[in-house]
């Protein structure tokens, strides 16, 4: 029995990249393509030619704008192979909505709940996702989550491409826009063996501009002169952060600077806000398929291994017992809610 790699209509070059990568590990893969077709008031509709029975399916569909319909079409999927499927693994290399964890205003709805409510109600065996906005996201889940880093394969890139330019560790610093971020500086630090620090910003509420704290830089001017920065995030958007933080650090010295982030959403012109600060490239990884940004990173064979490790751990009797639950209307409190397994 063979493993299918479904393709949904948003991924269709990532789940070719898994396909092939196991291919290349001597599995028998295949790639099943999937037909989209949109009727005129938006309504989409799904059909998986290809027979499912028995099989363990993989199923690649990422949630990028237009969010709602990607997500739509995943949930559509699902329904059909979590019916028919031995085991089903589900990568969603971006997780829309992951950002709205929890409830900021009195009355709000915590979407990512909601999300996760709908996707864990399938008999999947686990979710597969690249670089989750927050674990407490990834708490509404109900299934095996496995949320993997993109950082290792962005610090070998940077690795490569600085010693091609004979650039130095010790002129390298990695730098997170936000504090929120820290971790993931100071992870691609540890691997570039450089520095890391992480800007202090602040937004305005009603204008939503951005503005960096100088005085944090003030004191580490002299240490900032002449280095390289390499400003990595989880995602930008609208890169006004991202922006901000170039233009800053070329104020305070920075030779250049490099931006990266796992997931390049690039709205309302972001990409040339970035570069019009002074930003010598933008790096990213395919998460999102996007032919705007200079040099792609590829996480399908990250993926891939993935998979194949929760295939090689995970049973049928599992996926029977989550057929069980979900048939019997049963819900897990958030105090047992699935495990998360963050991998990097």
């Amino acid at each position: 029995m063979g493993i299918s790699i479904v393709a949904g209509p948003a991924s269709k070059d990532m789940a070719k990249g898994i396909a092939d990568t196991l291919a290349g590990k001597d599995e028998h893969a295949r790639l099943v393509d999937v037909d989209l077709r949109v009727f005129p008031d938006g309504e989409s509709k799904i059909r998986i030619a290809d027979a499912l029975d028995g099989d363990d399916v993989v199923v690649v569909q990422s949630t990028y704008p237009p969010v709602d319909t990607h997500m739509m079409q995943l949930f559509f999927i699902l329904s059909k192979v979590s019916r028919v499927a031995s085991r089903t693994v589900t990568v969603v290399p971006y997780l829309g909505y992951a950002r709205q964890d929890r409830e900021f205003l009195a009355g709000e709805i915590v979407s990512i709940d909601a999300i996760a409510r709908i996707i864990s109600s399938y008999a999947i065996d686990a979710l597969v996702t690249f670089d989750a906005h927050s674990n407490l996201a990834l708490s509404y889940f109900t299934v095996p989550v496995h949320n993997i880093s993109a950082v290792p394969l962005l610090a070998e890139y940077f690795k490569k491409r600085l010693a091609g330019e004979g650039v130095e560790a010790k002129d390298v610093v990695s730098v997170s826009p936000d504090t929120g971020g820290a971790s993931r500086a100071e992870a691609l630090a540890d691997m570039l063996h450089c520095n890391s620090i992480a800007l202090r910003k602040s937004r305005d509420r009603i204008t939503g501009a951005v503005k960096i704290d100088h005085e944090m830089l003030s004191k580490i001017r002299d240490d900032m002169k002449d280095k390289v920065a390499i400003v990595v995030d989880d995602m930008i958007s609208t890169g006004s952060s991202v922006a901000e933080a170039v233009r800053v650090l070329l104020e305070y010295g920075c030779s250049k600077v490099y931006v990266a982030c796992t997931h390049a959403l690039m709205l309302d012109g972001a990409l040339e806000r970035i570069k019009e600060s002074g930003a010598v490239d933008v790096v990213a990884t395919n998460t999102i398929p996007n032919k705007k940004v200079s040099r792609i990173v590829d996480v399908a064979p990250l993926a891939a291994s993935t998979v194949l490790s929760i295939l090689g751990n995970s049973s049928a009797t599992g996926k029977m017992d989550r057929e069980s639950n979900n048939k019997s209307g049963s819900r897990s409190s958030r105090s047992s809610r699935s495990s998360i397994s963050t991998s990097t």
